[in-house]
């Protein structure tokens, strides 16, 4: 079993690459990370979100050449297999 974390240009594209995969796979879609500012809104200051460019899927099992393009290094994941 190999895990992968993938990023696609968009959910199209993803969709495309995994058809027929026979492994597990983890959409994760659009992720958002805090760039560093704050918001003041009606019910207080809230860190800003902004979208990190890409569409991410996680996938368990099989080791797979045509993956490979879309596999990215993650140093701290937002979700991971249990």
């Amino acid at each position: 079993m190999i895990d992968y974390y993938l990023k696609f240009k968009d959910e199209a594209e993803a969709l495309e690459v995994l058809k027929g995969y026979t492994g597990s796979i983890d959409v994760i879609g659009l992720i958002y990370k805090e760039p560093g500012n704050t918001l003041t809104t009606h019910q207080g200051e809230v860190p800003e979100m902004a979208p990190i460019v890409g569409w991410h899927v996680n996938t368990r099992g099989p080791g797979s050449e045509s993956l490979l393009p879309f596999s990215v290094q993650v140093l701290t994941p937002s979700r991971v297999w249990a």
